[in-house]
């Protein structure tokens, strides 16, 4: 009955490793999602402040547009009053050429003038024509100083416009400079924001990445978690059916029982016995120390392992100790354990109905054979033919 002592503990420790595993799992599946919930939170954070400054950005560019088109009126103006600042300097320069003009044929005028006069002064009397002509440079003169006079003033409203023509450009210079500095801080507010913009969009892009790995990880978890579920369900069953067999084969000497049916094949065709059923006398350590199986050794290698009687499989699965195990419910609550086969045979699952004589699997060094019924142990020898 050691095989059912280990299997048992082995399962009792296979089930609180899987336990352990669910804990583990269960406590990161809630880290991960109280992970994604304060990222999902920061998300929202960054959208709303995503949201703000595309807004402010918005509103930067309707302000920048405002701008442009207010710095394209002035300097559309601005060109206008510099058009009209080169015609009134053009027309200042023509004025001046024509005043320079006037203004020596004024001297001219005076000069002769003044010649004739000192002329007809000297003479003691003066002629009928000398008076004309005297007259006449007269009125020349006094046409002249009129056109002077005219060209004069003309002058001086030339000047006084070119002078308010040259203010007034100066000041739209300052509006458009005063615009353009404008303008320009907002375009450095702008590209400012939306750096801001742009470094929230990764930012959240990060998030997002993170959020979907974690959703991934979620997904692997739940499934890593069903697993174990299921595992822990099939340990359960399994213990269960251990408990039930050690509840038929625990080992007490008064509990043997001799089995009185008909004889069946052996699990092996040919073998020798190397260890008997019953207590035994350690040869080292002097002890008695009580088998409850048989262990045979087969006379040929990879030797098929045969089930002795008709049956169901309750368990059939790799230990560590006892390598392949198989344990087959017969009828009359009896039950066969095969234990330290090398290998299984592929179509022994548990639950599945097998006839006398049924390869199990294929053992090498050793095959543990065990019987039990009801709460007893029966020598496996009472059941199988030796030859």
């Amino acid at each position: 009955m050691k095989v059912i002592w280990i299997l048992l503990a082995a399962s009792l420790l296979f089930g609180a490793s899987i336990e352990k595993k669910i804990q583990r799992q269960r406590s990161a599946l809630q880290k991960t999602k109280e992970r994604m919930n304060r990222l999902n939170l920061e998300l929202n954070r960054l959208a709303k402040g995503i949201a703000a400054l595309q807004k402010e950005i918005r509103d930067l560019d309707a302000k920048i547009a405002r701008l442009d088109r207010s710095v394209q009126e002035l300097s559309k103006e601005h060109e206008q009053r510099i058009a009209q600042l080169q015609a009134a300097r053009e027309s200042i320069k023509r004025l001046e050429f024509k005043h320079a003009r006037l203004r020596e044929q004024l001297v001219m005028a005076i000069s002769d003038t003044f010649s004739k006069s000192l002329l007809l002064a000297s003479l003691d009397e003066s002629t009928e024509e000398d008076i004309v002509k005297e007259e006449i440079l007269k009125a020349i003169q006094r046409r002249e100083n009129e056109k002077l006079r005219r060209i004069s003033k003309e002058f001086t409203q030339t000047q006084k416009e070119l002078q308010r023509q040259q203010e007034s450009i100066a000041r739209l210079k300052e509006q458009i400079d005063l615009l353009l500095k404008k303008r320009a801080a907002l375009k450095t507010l702008r590209y400012q924001q939306s750096e801001k913009v742009k470094k929230l969009a990764r930012q959240k892009r990060r998030y997002d990445q993170e959020i979907k790995r974690l959703i991934k990880q979620q997904q692997q978890l739940r499934k890593t978690l069903e697993k174990l579920q299921i595992l822990k369900k099939e340990q359960e069953a399994k213990r269960k059916v251990n408990v039930k067999v050690k509840k038929y084969g625990g080992y007490k000497k008064d509990r043997t029982i001799r089995y009185t049916g008909p004889k069946t094949i052996a699990p092996l065709k040919r073998f020798v016995i190397t260890k008997r059923y019953g207590v035994y006398k350690d040869p080292i350590y002097k002890i008695e120390i009580p088998n409850e199986n048989i262990e045979l050794k087969p006379l040929e290698e990879n030797a098929k392992v045969r089930n002795v009687l008709n049956g169901k499989v309750i368990l059939a699965k790799w230990t560590p100790h006892l390598k392949h195990v198989v344990i087959v419910k017969h009828a009359g609550n009896l039950y066969t354990i095969y234990a330290n086969m090398d290998v299984l045979s592929p179509f022994v699952k548990k639950g599945k109905k097998i006839k006398k004589g049924f390869v199990l699997g294929r053992v090498n060094s050793k095959l543990i054979f065990e019987v039990t019924k009801d709460s007893a142990h029966i020598d496996p020898l009472d059941l199988i033919k030796v030859r």
